[in-house]
């Protein structure tokens, strides 16, 4: 028996704890924010470096998904809505090769619909998702973006609220991201502290409660795989070559505390990563690059942990 279990189930098990309970306060607290930022006029805000500035919006990251490194990701809301939103596609069709608008609820981040490049026919040049009354936001991922980006103009129940926005996209536009894990705190150790474990010893677990815990607000387009790595191992990437025809691949590796440590997309058939110098975890996104009916098949992927 590992010794090392006797004190890591339990610590996990109390993280995890912590973590829901700080989720659900934090949900109670954005309540009074969402209703206080609805009297003003919603403006797409792309997550950055300023965007996260205040330890308090870090935490709340923290508690929700974890980091697409590889995307642009901008947030617009929380919109009031009766019906129906709608969005300028032109918008993204001219800012990147790939992109993503996702439907969320304000207080619990769960996921309602979503359009994409890949989902659209191409001939309107405006998208209309119809739901249900309640408050939303916006999530939208631009991959493969060009040097300058354009968010779209949103309509909602048919009024516009949100103006286009344009910005500067430098290739290196995440690179703040490396920079995160020197704000890291007691608390956001025993936030994620679980984790590890969770991942470790997933097997174990039944498979949808892991991916609820690590997961809580995925691309419904995306694939994912995911594990944990100790000190003095690696992950090696064993690929069908034609999975990287017709998808994107994406490795993130993230400390124990889930703060960016390295992320590219890999491009070979075969490939093992770096050795870890600590306890982390990895993820990999796997995305369709031209249509959300590609042909996958599961054999065409085996990604394990190796030891260095």
């Amino acid at each position: 028996m590992n010794i090392e279990l006797l004190w890591e189930i339990p610590l996990s098990g109390l993280s995890f704890v912590f973590s829901r309970i700080l989720r659900f306060v934090m949900q109670k607290l954005g309540k009074y924010y969402t209703a206080s930022k609805q009297q003003k006029t919603p403006e797409w805000e792309l997550v950055s470096a300023k965007f996260l500035e205040k330890p308090v919006k870090l935490l709340w990251a923290m508690t929700r998904a974890r980091w697409n490194l590889h995307a642009m990701v901008a947030i617009v809301g929380p919109l009031e809505v009766n019906e129906s939103i709608s969005l300028d596609i032109n918008s993204a069709q001219k800012s990147a090769k790939s992109w993503t608008a996702v439907v969320y609820t304000t207080e619990d981040f769960e996921t309602i619909t979503s359009i994409s490049s890949l989902s659209i026919s191409g001939v309107n040049q405006w998208e209309t998702l119809m739901l249900k009354s309640g408050n939303y936001l916006v999530g939208l991922r631009y991959y493969h973006w060009l040097e300058t980006v354009e968010f779209p103009t949103v309509k909602v129940d048919e009024v516009k609220v949100v103006e286009s926005k344009t910005i500067p996209a430098p290739r290196d536009i995440n690179s703040f991201y490396r920079d995160l894990i020197k704000r890291k705190k007691f608390l956001h150790v025993w936030l994620n502290y679980y984790v590890f474990n969770l991942l470790r010893y997933r097997k174990w677990l039944p498979q949808s409660f892991v991916q609820k815990a690590f997961l809580p607000v995925p691309n419904p387009e995306t694939k994912f795989y995911y594990g944990a790595v100790k000190p003095g191992e690696s992950v090696h990437f064993d690929l069908h070559s034609s999975l990287l025809k017709t998808y994107d691949v994406y490795y993130s590796l993230y400390s124990r505390e889930c703060f960016p440590v390295d992320w590219y997309p890999i491009t070979q058939p075969e490939h093992t990563t770096a050795i870890s110098q600590g306890k982390c975890i990895y993820l990999v996104r796997i995305h369709p690059k031209f249509s959300r009916e590609e042909e996958f098949l599961n054999d065409w992927v085996k990604i394990g942990v190796v030891s260095g």
